[in-house]
């Protein structure tokens, strides 16, 4: 189950150039963090959240007021059991369990409001945000020999999250919505859309103004 693409790159590419040509940036989020998958409907399969980890950059553009669109690499891990049954439904042998894993490239575009004016340059200054984001799969991994399946080339989001900056430093954490299903096909009895709460903390390198 492995698929590759320059066509995901290119595109998030060509969204952080557009951003910067048509807006001042005025600082640069670098930063990397965990991840947790919230399954929405488990399932015959019993689906399952583990964590993982993505690491990026962002641009804040604006001030009070501001857009934040960026670029990750993200990697979620999900595992799953089969549980043979018999006619009855009764269980004829011990539940396997198998592991999936998919890398993708999160674009996310954020709208967000500082508590706090950032042209008087608080040492200490908290935001809120929110917005869409598109998951671009470069590859996946599914640890089962017996199974071919297809992971959808793109999934959408919509999240809400909030951070805290303090000097060069930043933390920020949120939750993200899916609006789409993980695979293409019926090779599972339930295709799950899930959702995913993240941590993220790193610098900022900010512009002069």
């Amino acid at each position: 189950m492995r698929s590759s693409s320059l066509l995901p790159l290119c595109a998030a590419l060509l969204t952080l150039s557009c951003c910067i040509g048509t807006a001042r940036a005025q600082e640069v989020h670098l930063y990397g963090g965990y991840n947790g998958s919230n399954v929405q409907e488990s399932g015959h399969e019993r689906w399952v959240g583990r964590a993982g980890y993505q690491f990026g950059a962002d641009l804040l553009i604006g001030d009070r007021w501001f857009l934040k669109p960026g670029i990750q690499f993200l990697v979620r891990n999900l595992d799953y059991s089969l549980v043979a049954t018999g006619p009855n439904s009764e269980v004829t042998a011990p539940a396997q369990d198998f592991t999936y894993t998919s890398r993708s490239l999160r674009v996310p575009v954020m709208l967000g409001f500082h508590l706090f004016d950032p042209a008087d340059e608080p040492m200490l200054n908290v935001y809120a945000m929110g917005g869409p984001s598109v998951l671009m799969n470069l590859n996946a991994d599914l640890d089962n020999d017996a199974l071919t399946v297809k992971t959808n080339g793109t999934q959408w989001y919509l999240g809400f999250g909030a951070g805290v900056e303090l000097g060069f430093l930043f933390v920020e954490g949120g939750y993200d919505v899916a609006m789409s299903n993980v695979f293409k096909g019926s090779d599972f009895d339930t295709n799950p859309k899930v959702n995913f709460v993240y941590a993220n903390a790193g610098l900022r390198l900010r512009f002069a103004r």
